[in-house]
């Protein structure tokens, strides 16, 4: 979900953004087809108002390819044993690109037999979720998709990070522009909210984040933050377990506590982080036509329920939707520090000038 407008923030274009990062990772030796998967994951999250996985993480995915983290030319391979479920060793490459390229497979394999899965292991921070599952809806399928992450949430009762933020996402279009895109994280909030908080020197939310004794950090007695909190309590610590299940058990990877933290050293090495991939061919099951209208009137259903209050019912993507059609009109904002870092990557050769 959109976390605000960020303060002091300047708009700019999404073309010169696309611009500036397609030439900084081309510099790099990434090919046409690896810069398109991490450039179009990164400025969508932004213009859908998801800027904690957005432009904003470029630093870090760069970081990374040149401390050798993540594969500029990544030896992906597959392990095919069954004809709708196949694994990918990722090769270190950036989780963006890893993710795009277990999309392309699925979609192949949902196409052939009705169902695909890819379970990906050896990636790197895969970015937005619902990059991937939005990507899947636009080839007509029903997309699924989660990761397992770096321990940054305690388990439910403890203070302990045992567990990752570990996303799940689900996204299928209706008729016209409908589409159902559910995007979130396991825990209350993500790290980098928090994050984005804390730098902007607002307080947390209750029940967001623990202190190394347990308190919860929306007090003003609570020490700095030393976990987050898992959504809706026990609930919470449950999918994200399903989700390291998914992913670190089934690639035979590091489980969420034996990986480095995506924003601290080493630089050198792979994370080794795992996804989840499954593309569902809704032919296989319902007629397409019909299901797409159903899904349109099941929309426009809870868009029409009586509100609680002064705002409207919603439905997941609704809003990261609106907020998309007003910054591909106005710009995405961005925050003073990284608006000069954009602007300083596009001096270093890029060739493209900040209108």
């Amino acid at each position: 979900m959109p976390v605000g407008e960020p303060a002091g923030a300047t708009a700019v274009g999404a073309d010169w953004l696309e611009a500036v990062m397609t030439r900084a990772l081309a510099s790099r030796g990434l090919s046409p087809e690896h810069q398109a998967a991490v450039v179009e994951g990164l400025l969508e999250a932004s213009l859908r108002g998801v800027d904690t996985h957005g432009v904003r993480l470029f630093p870090t995915y760069l970081k990374e390819l040149d401390g050798g983290r993540a594969a500029v030319r990544p030896q992906m391979t597959w392990q095919e044993n069954y004809s709708s479920a196949h694994l990918l060793d990722a090769g270190s490459a950036l989780g963006l690109v890893a993710g795009r390229t277990a999309c392309q497979r699925a979609t192949e394999l949902a196409r052939n037999h009705g169902v695909g899965a890819v379970v990906v292991r050896n990636s790197n921070h895969f970015g937005p979720a619902s990059a991937f599952t939005l990507w899947l809806a636009r080839q007509g399928l029903i997309g699924l998709c989660c990761t397992n992450s770096d321990a940054l949430v305690a388990p439910f009762q403890g203070v302990e990070a045992l567990l990752g933020t570990n996303p799940i996402s689900c996204a299928v279009a209706g008729e016209g522009d409908d589409v159902f895109c559910l995007d979130m994280a396991t825990s209350q909030v993500s790290y980098s909210c928090t994050k984005i908080f804390r730098e902007e020197g607002r307080p947390l939310e209750p029940r967001w984040a623990v202190d190394a004794t347990g308190q919860d950090c929306a007090s003003t007695e609570a020490g700095s933050p030393s976990a987050l909190l898992p959504l809706g309590g026990y609930k919470g610590q449950g999918l994200g377990m399903a989700v390291s299940l998914l992913c670190a058990l089934l690639a035979q990877e590091p489980l969420d506590d034996e990986l480095s933290h995506l924003f601290a050293p080493p630089y050198d090495r792979g994370r080794r982080v795992s996804h989840f991939f499954l593309a569902l061919n809704i032919g296989a099951f319902s007629d397409e036509e019909r299901f797409r209208s159903r899904l349109s009137s099941w929309l426009r259903q809870f868009y029409g329920s009586e509100p609680s209050g002064d705002e409207s019912v919603s439905t997941p993507g609704a809003q990261e939707a609106r907020v998309a059609a007003h910054r591909g009109q106005n710009g995405i904002p961005l925050k003073p520090e990284l608006l000069e870092w954009f602007r300083r990557v596009e001096g270093e050769g890029s060739g493209v000038r900040q209108p």
